[in-house]
C-alpha cells in the first residue's frame, strides 16, 4: 500500500527526525525528492544534492532563493535575510540536522558542498521546533564516507570576481572506510569580497532639508574551515555518528562617507572614515547513537555542543567639511556564546499502520559580551569612557509525541503535540537584570488525501493536503537586554539608537494550510497552496524621542493576520527542464493604520522561473534563473513608512564536463545588476525621509572540480 511505504520511511528514520545515521541516508538516496514529497503525509519540499550543486552556488542562500515561497533579501553590505511567505526575522525556523541551528550559524557561511539535502516545510512537525510561524528550513549535512559515485577525494579550486576584486576558493575532501568505520575530512579556504557603493539622501520639512551622503564600504572576509565526519556501525543494532567543524574567519571592513548638504544644516561629522576588524571563531561537534529495538522500535540520542567567539575593534573618525579630524570613537567588543543540546527520540510501529514517536530536548545557551568605548576629540581629550558587560542564559526544554497513521488507501494523517519552554535570565553593569519565560503548547494536525484511480491508470496523480498548527516566535537575547546600541552620527527618527525590551512577550500564531498537488509523469508536477495565520502579540519596533535622542525598541503591538497563495510547477521535456514558482502575500497589523499596514519586510509579489539544459551525451550543461521580488511597503509604526524597491536578478551557469571525474564550471550571479533602493520615512512633526540607493555588481565565478 502506498501509505505503508510512507510509514516505512518514517520507521527507518533515526533520532531527531533527520539525524545523520547510515540507514537513514540509504533510504533517502533510494527515493527521488519528488517521490519523498508525494509519499510523505507531512508537507515538505526536498532539495536534493543534484539540485544543490547544479548551479555552482557559493552559499546556501543562493540555493534557497530559487525555492517556492522563499525570498532572500541580500541587501548590499548586510547579511542575507531568509523569508518564507514574506516573513523573516525569527518567523522561519532554521534547523541543522533536525535541531535549531546554534547561535552564530549563518547560511552565508555554509557551502552547498557540505549539504546532503534541504527540507522545506510549510507546516511544522512536533519533532522539530515549534518556533516556525512561517515555516521550517532543515539543512541535512552530508554523511561520512565516500559519496554515491564512490569518489574518495574531491577538490574544487577557482575564484569569484566582483568589480575587479578577486576572491579565490579551495575546497578539498577526503573520505574512506576502515572496517565498520566510515570517515570524511573536508577543508575549505575561501575569500569573500563585497565592495558596496551607495548614496543616502535625506529630505525633510520643518525645517527644510536636502542632504546627500555618498559612501563606499569595502568588506573583505577570509574563511578557513575543517569539518570531520564519522560513522561507526559496530553491530547490526547500533550506529554511532559524529559531525563537527572548526571555523576561523577574518573580517576587515573599511568605509568612508562624504556628506553634501544642499538645504539645511550639516551633521556633526560631514566626513567620516570607519574601520572594523573581527576574528570570529566557531566550533561545533555532535555525536548520535541510534539502536534498533525489538518489534521494529528504534531509540536514539544526540548530544551536541557549540561555541562562538568574536573579538572586534571598531574605529569611527568624524571630520569637518574641510576634512579636519574632530572626534574619534573606538569600540572594542567581544560576544562569546556557548551552547549544548541533548535530545532523544523513541519510535515504534503500532497496530493498523500507526507510527508512534516520542522524545525530549534539553539545552542551555550562555552569552557573555563586553563593550569598551572611548571617545576623544582632535587633541586627544577624553570625552566618553564606557565599560559595559553582560551575561545571559537561555535554558530550553521540550518534549513531544506524534503519530502518523495510514487510515486507508486514500487517507493518511499526522497528529502531534509539542511543549517548548524557554527561560532567559541576564544581568549586566549597564542595565537591570532580566528574567523572562517564554513557551507554548503546539498541537499539530496534518492530513493527506489521494483520490483512488482505476487500476492501470498512468495519468496525472492528484492529492490534497490540509494542516492546522499552533506555533510561536520567542524574542532573542539582544531584543530582551535593555542595553543601548548608539549610532555615531546623525541620530534621528530614521537613524535611531537601538535598545532591547525585557518585557517583550513571545508571539503566538494559529495557522491553516491547504494545498493541491498534481504529479505528471516522472518529473512533472503542479501545486497550488493557500495559507492563513493569525498572530497574537506581534512584535514591531517602537521609535520615540527621549531628551533629544531617538530610540527604537521592540514592543508587542496586538494582533496581525497573514495570508497568501503560492503556485509551483516544473517539468522536463527532452534535455530541457523548466520550473516556476509564484507567490502572492497579504498581511494586516491591527494596531497600525493603513494603508500598507503589513508585516515588516513582506513583499506582496515574488517568484522565479528557471531552465536547465542537460542533453544526453553532451559535455556541456547550462541553465539560468530569473528571480523577481516586488516592492515592499510596510508601516513599522503609525508615523513610519518603509518602502523597499523592486529586486530583479538573472543568474546563469554553464558546465563543461571534461570526463567522468573532472569539470569546469562558469557562473554569473546578478547579471542585471540593477541599483537597489531602500527608503524609510518619519511622518510626524518635522517629517524626514531617508533613501539609500545601492549599486549592485555581477559576480563571476570560475571553478575547476575534480573527483579522485
Amino acid at each position: 500500500m502506498r501509505n505503508a511505504r510512507s510509514a516505512a520511511l518514517l520507521f527507518l528514520t533515526p533520532a531527531c527526525l533527520h539525524a545523520q545515521t547510515a540507514p537513514q541516508q540509504q533510504v533517502v538516496i533510494s527515493a527521488s525528492t519528488d517521490v519523498q514529497r508525494a509519499q510523505s503525509t507531512t508537507t515538505s519540499i526536498v532539495v536534493g544534492r543534484d539540485e544543490l550543486l547544479r548551479h555552482g552556488d557559493a552559499t546556501l542562500s543562493d540555493v534557497l532563493k530559487r525555492q517556492p515561497g522563499i525570498t532572500v533579501d541580500a541587501s548590499p553590505g548586510k547579511p542575507a535575510a531568509i523569508r518564507m511567505r514574506g516573513m523573516g526575522g525569527g518567523y522561519v525556523a532554521i534547523l541543522l540536522n533536525g535541531l535549531p541551528a546554534p547561535a552564530g550559524f549563518s547560511l552565508e557561511s555554509l557551502n552547498p558542498d557540505a549539504i546532503e539535502r534541504i527540507e522545506i516545510a510549510r507546516a511544522p512537525t512536533a519533532e522539530t521546533s515549534s518556533q516556525a510561524v512561517a515555516g521550517t528550513i532543515n539543512v541535512i549535512l552530508r554523511r561520512a564516507g565516500p559519496g554515491k559515485d564512490g569518489a574518495a577525494n574531491e577538490i574544487k579550486v577557482g575564484s569569484a570576481v566582483v568589480d575587479g576584486y578577486v576572491a579565490p576558493q579551495l575546497i578539498g575532501q577526503h573520505s574512506g572506510r576502515a572496517g565498520t568505520l566510515a570517515y570524511t575530512l573536508s577543508a575549505t579556504l575561501r575569500r569573500i569580497e563585497n565592495p558596496v557603493t551607495a548614496v543616502t539622501t535625506e529630505t525633510g520639512q520643518d525645517p527644510s532639508l536636502l542632504r546627500r551622503t555618498a559612501w563606499f564600504d569595502h568588506q573583505v572576509g577570509d574563511l578557513l574551515e575543517l569539518a570531520p565526519r564519522l560513522s561507526w556501525t559496530p553491530n547490526a543494532r547500533d550506529t554511532v555518528t559524529s559531525q563537527a567543524y572548526v571555523r576561523k574567519r577574518r573580517i576587515d571592513n573599511a568605509k568612508r562617507e562624504t556628506e553634501t548638504t544642499l538645504v539645511g544644516s550639516p551633521t556633526a561629522f560631514p566626513r567620516a572614515n570607519q574601520t572594523y576588524q573581527a576574528d570570529p571563531e566557531q566550533a561545533y561537534a555532535d555525536v548520535t547513537w541510534a539502536r534498533k529495538l525489538d518489534g521494529g522500535a528504534r531509540l536514539s540520542t544526540k548530544l551536541s555542543g557549540f561555541r562562538t567567539q568574536s573579538d572586534a575593534d571598531f574605529v569611527y573618525r568624524g571630520s569637518s567639511l574641510a576634512d579636519v579630524l574632530l572626534q574619534t570613537n573606538r569600540v572594542a567588543s567581544g560576544p562569546t556564546e556557548r551552547e549544548w543540546t541533548f535530545n532523544g527520540t523513541w519510535r515504534k510501529p503500532l497496530w493498523r499502520n500507526h507510527a508512534l514517536a516520542a522524545g525530549w530536548e534539553v539545552g542551555r545557551k550562555q552569552r557573555t559580551e563586553y563593550r569598551n568605548e572611548r571617545q576623544v576629540d582632535a587633541a586627544g581629550k577624553l570625552l566618553l569612557a564606557s565599560d559595559e558587560d553582560y551575561r545571559a542564559t537561555v535554558a530550553r526544554t521540550a518534549f513531544f509525541v506524534q503519530d502518523e497513521w495510514d487510515i486507508d488507501a486514500a487517507w493518511s494523517a499526522y497528529v502531534g503535540l509539542r511543549r517548548e519552554d524557554l527561560h532567559t535570565t541576564g544581568e549586566g553593569n549597564a542595565h537591570a537584570a532580566v528574567d523572562v519565560d517564554a513557551g507554548a503548547w503546539s498541537p499539530i494536525l496534518q492530513a493527506l488525501f489521494k483520490p483512488q484511480r482505476p487500476e492501470g491508470d498512468t495519468g496525472p496523480r492528484d492529492q490534497f493536503r490540509f494542516a492546522v498548527s499552533r506555533t510561536y516566535k520567542a524574542p532573542n537575547i539582544v531584543q530582551l537586554m535593555p542595553r543601548r546600541y548608539t549610532v555615531d552620527n546623525n541620530n534621528g527618527p530614521t537613524n535611531p539608537d537601538q535598545q532591547g525590551n525585557p518585557n517583550l512577550r513571545p508571539e503566538l500564531a494559529l495557522g491553516i494550510d491547504l494545498a493541491w498537488e498534481r504529479y505528471i509523469g516522472k518529473d512533472g508536477m503542479v501545486s497550488v497552496s493557500l495559507f492563513q495565520k493569525r498572530i497574537h502579540d506581534v512584535t514591531l519596533y517602537r521609535t520615540y524621542e527621549d531628551a533629544g535622542t531617538w530610540i527604537s525598541t521592540p514592543d508587542n503591538t496586538g494582533g496581525a493576520t497573514v495570508r497568501g497563495v503560492e503556485f509551483e510547477a516544473k517539468g522536463t521535456r527532452g534535455p530541457l527542464s523548466a520550473r516556476m514558482n509564484l507567490a502572492r502575500n497579504w498581511s494586516h497589523v491591527d494596531a497600525i493604520p493603513g494603508p500598507d499596514n503589513r508585516i515588516e519586510g513582506q513583499a506582496a509579489y515574488s517568484g522565479n522561473v528557471g531552465i536547465d539544459w542537460t542533453p544526453k551525451g553532451s559535455r556541456v550543461d547550462a541553465g539560468g534563473t530569473y528571480t523577481y521580488r516586488g516592492p515592499v511597503m510596510s508601516r513599522p509604526g503609525a508615523l513610519f513608512l518603509s518602502d523597499d524597491g523592486i529586486k530583479r536578478q538573472l543568474d546563469l551557469y554553464a558546465v563543461w564536463k571534461r570526463d567522468a571525474t573532472s569539470r569546469l564550471r562558469l557562473s554569473a550571479s546578478d547579471l542585471l545588476h540593477q541599483d537597489y533602493r531602500e527608503s524609510y520615512a518619519y511622518l510626524g512633526a518635522g517629517p524626514v525621509t531617508r533613501t539609500t540607493l545601492c549599486r549592485t555588481r555581477t559576480t563571476w565565478r570560475l571553478v575547476w572540480e575534480q573527483s579522485l
